[in-house]
């Protein structure tokens, strides 16, 4: 028998040997789902949390009578507004409840449905996470810009504006990178309950 024939062989057999079933109960899809739901929340709690600080901080420099421009009370209320919406978004992407006594069909099918909405969430966190508060801050640094006494508009306070504005984007694409890793490994548990259910 030759290699190519004893390799086509080998194939063949490898080929038709049954795939594993892979299962789970449905203690530990309820488990699984429990477990993800508590992440949710505490994540949606930690963020509600400091959008209350972020809320009353710009509230409070909002009133700040330097710099004397209408643009700076706008530009901190476009923030605060802007950290409402991020508020309403995550109350919307907000965990469901897995029912309590269910068959692990349908504790696979609320699961699976409940990680494509979170992945999905994490996917898009640049339009309604970073986005509702670009306006706030593009007007923010421009208040503070025009604000400034003539006098003290030097190139050293342009710089350190432009680079508080540069570390800004920064942390917005730090959290844009961080969002999509965890979006890809939400796709590997998905494709882990795939996985059950072939």
């Amino acid at each position: 028998m030759s290699n190519e024939q004893h390799s086509n062989a080998l194939q063949s057999l490898w080929q038709s040997q049954p795939a594993p079933q892979v299962s789970i109960s449905a203690d530990e899809m309820r488990v699984r789902a429990a477990t993800f739901e508590r992440k949710v929340r505490r994540r949606n709690w930690i963020e509600y949390i400091a959008s209350g600080f972020v809320i009353i901080a710009f509230g409070w420099y909002a009133t700040w009578p330097e710099p004397a421009t209408p643009l700076w009370p706008i530009a901190n209320i476009a923030i605060i507004a802007g950290t409402l919406v991020v508020i309403w978004n995550l109350h919307r992407f907000g965990p469901g409840r897995a029912p309590d006594k269910a068959p692990v069909a349908t504790l696979l099918d609320f699961h699976r449905d409940e990680l494509v909405r979170q992945r999905d969430a994490l996917r898009t966190v640049w339009l309604w996470y970073i986005g509702p508060f670009v306006p706030g801050l593009v007007l923010w640094f421009a208040a503070l810009w025009i604000g400034t006494p003539e006098a003290q508009q030097t190139a050293t306070w342009g710089m350190g504006l432009a680079a508080a504005a540069g570390v800004s984007l920064a942390v917005s694409a730090g959290i844009v990178v961080l969002n999509l890793i965890g979006a890809a490994r939400l796709q590997r548990l998905i494709d882990e309950i795939d996985s059950y259910r072939t």
